[in-house]
């Protein structure tokens, strides 16, 4: 009777010790969520001026016309050229048409885009996604949304390649409330 009692706590046991890592995966990943992940604002972001983009991809300027209320977003391109990207309107149900001018200096630019993805390198299963403006007046962050990726399983582990990867906050909801309520925070225009 006891050498079964073994047995059936060995074989209980077993699954917890083999996923151990990814237990204590999930607990970190869950405390990143709670601290730092979502939508946070931190300082009023005034509406119809310039911004600028820390990407040179070819669609770079497109992230802060989400926002809307965007006067123009100064952008250079791969090749070193710099224009003021304005738009005028919908081509399509989902793509906007953007004009492309020549940089003017007088115009100021009051906030910069950042948008930055990347694996942490210390445990590759975690991956973290920013969205930063930048009041560039004050060079200080006054709106960010962070999404925190995991996958709870090493590769090497997974079983015909079945998906294991988690995310805090529903990108495409929470992403949509952030772009929505970047203005709401203490604007006064």
């Amino acid at each position: 009777m006891r050498k079964s009692l073994v047995w059936i706590g060995a074989l209980l046991l077993a699954p917890v010790i083999y996923n151990l890592d990814a237990i204590a995966g999930q607990w970190k990943f869950n405390n990143m969520c709670r601290k730092d992940g979502g939508p946070r604002f931190y300082a009023p972001i005034e509406k119809d001026v310039g911004w600028e983009v820390e990407g040179h991809e070819n669609y770079a300027y497109q992230g802060p016309f989400t926002f809307g209320n965007v006067a123009f977003v100064r952008f250079e391109d791969k090749h070193g050229k710099r224009f003021d990207v304005s738009t005028d309107g919908w081509i399509g149900a989902n793509e906007r048409r953007y004009i492309f001018s020549s940089v003017n200096d007088a115009r100021p630019v009051l906030y910069t885009y950042r948008y930055v993805s990347a694996r942490f390198p210390d445990d590759p299963r975690f991956s973290k996604t920013q969205i930063e403006v930048i009041d560039r007046r004050k060079a200080q962050v006054v709106a960010r949304y962070t999404e925190f990726g995991y996958s709870w399983t090493k590769p090497e582990r997974v079983l015909l390649s079945g998906p294991t990867a988690a995310h805090c906050w529903d990108l495409q909801t929470d992403i949509d409330s952030f772009r929505k309520r970047i203005y709401d925070f203490g604007n006064k225009k």
